[in-house]
């Protein structure tokens, strides 16, 4: 049953599936509404105006049937572009995950039509049945699917061009097997051939999963490389450090001997102060030892920190370290390691966008009564952040770093805290 006569219905209809559609892309997009939360509500109450009068005139003009062959250009287009407005994601990642939503809308629109006429029912009980279905659908996809699409597609960058194109297609597919030559109520095989769609829809968006999990494990591991990388760049320094100390060493053992015979030699003299003279200068000969410099026992956070410092200060950032890690870690040394260079890292990334003289940073660590892990530094521009309180830098920046730190955190019961104050950027982790 359409009820094609009662115009008010279906206005209202077409509302519910617009703001149904809007808050299912809503859970898997990131926005940029903190600083501009009103402007932005007041750009999607007024698209709403815009899609119950365009809705409106359609119908009243010309009929149901013809709005839907339609609503592609008069609502799901706008709203894509209106998304791109107001979110933080490249627009080809947006098409994709916003047409997959209207692809998923469309299934759930024509499900409910073909249940409550199958239940002869009415206009109220259609509208009844359509609110509980959107309802769920944005309660699951808040609940369980915003939480793994955006930390699995966080750090893909390439690709989303292709992929745009996919659900975009099944949507012009769907929208011709359902409403050409007539509406799919009116036609049994139609709706039968539009879920036998459904299915190979399913099926290619399983594919797409698996590829986009690939892609995943692929850009993490390329992260690990990088700090694999680092880490034997710093082990290989300090085996250099290690073996210009024992070149020293040898050189200052070989000339021990000749040192000793000559202090024994001016005490036998009873030139005192030409022995104390002689020791003095002998003396200077330690400070031209290097020093490997040394942040814990273990080996893997070692060479990480060792290295992203040392990286630090070869981009001329003022360091303020105060490090003290215990022998025995409460968790794995190269989850650890990840987790303490995406902090880092992040502190690098913030203090290379800023003049020389402004760049700073501290690291502090204590390991009683817990490990804390901290690193702050100063930063420009505004940081607004999402809700679980992870900062959202206006370009993009390093998201997915702070992503990083806070799933660490979560698989081992941390605390983690983002906070920035004064210009100022401080993270902190808690074992």
């Amino acid at each position: 049953m359409l009820f094609e006569d009662n115009l008010a219905f279906l206005v209202l209809k077409i509302l519910i599936i617009f703001a149904g559609t809007i808050a299912m892309m809503a859970s898997t997009v990131n926005f940029k509404i903190i600083q501009r939360k009103a402007a932005c509500m007041a750009v999607i109450l007024g698209y709403a105006v815009f899609v119950v009068l365009s809705t409106f005139l359609i119908i009243y003009y010309f009929s149901y049937e013809h709005f839907l062959r339609v609503f592609i250009l008069t609502i799901s287009l706008p709203a894509v572009l209106l998304l791109r407005k107001i979110s933080d994601e490249q627009f080809a990642k947006l098409v994709f995950t916003g047409a997959t939503q209207i692809l998923v809308s469309l299934y759930i629109s024509a499900t409910v039509t073909l249940i409550n006429t199958a239940l002869h029912g009415n206009e109220l009980s259609d509208i009844l049945l359509r609110l509980l279905c959107y309802l769920l659908a944005v309660l699951l996809d808040f609940r369980f699917v915003r939480h793994i699409w955006l930390d699995s597609v966080s750090m893909i960058k390439k690709g989303w061009g292709v992929l745009s194109l996919i659900p975009c297609a099944f949507i012009i597919l769907a929208v011709t097997v359902a409403l050409y030559p007539e509406h799919y109520a009116k036609r049994p095989l139609s709706a039968v051939t539009l879920y036998l769609l459904g299915a190979v829809i399913v099926a290619v968006y399983f594919s797409i999963g698996s590829y986009l999990s690939m892609q995943y494990r692929r850009v993490q591991s390329e992260q690990n490389r990088e700090i694999l990388e680092l880490q034997l760049e710093n082990i290989r320094r300090e085996n250099a450090d290690i073996e210009a100390l024992e070149k020293q060493t040898k050189i200052i053992r070989h000339d021990l001997r000749h040192i000793l015979s000559t202090v024994a030699a001016l005490a036998e003299s009873g030139d005192m102060q030409a022995v104390l003279d002689f020791a003095a200068n002998t003396a200077e000969l330690s400070e031209d030892i290097p020093k490997p410099r040394r942040y814990c026992s273990d080996p893997i956070l070692d060479a990480t920190l060792s290295g992203y410092l040392a990286s630090a200060r070869e981009a001329d950032i003022e360091l303020e370290t105060s490090v003290s890690l215990p022998d025995v870690l409460p968790v794995d040394s190269s989850e650890l390691s990840v987790c303490f260079a995406n902090m880092l890292e992040s502190a690098i990334r913030a203090c290379m966008t800023l003049a020389e003289d402004e760049r700073r940073m501290s690291v502090r660590c204590i390991h009683s009564p817990k490990l804390m892990f901290e690193v702050a530094c100063p930063y420009h521009g505004k940081l607004s952040f999402d809700k679980k309180g992870l900062p959202k830098p206006p370009d993009g920046g390093f998201g997915s770093s702070f992503r990083s730190i806070a799933s660490f955190c979560e698989r081992h019961d941390a605390v983690y805290s983002f906070a920035a104050d004064n210009g100022r950027l401080c993270i902190m982790v808690a074992l």
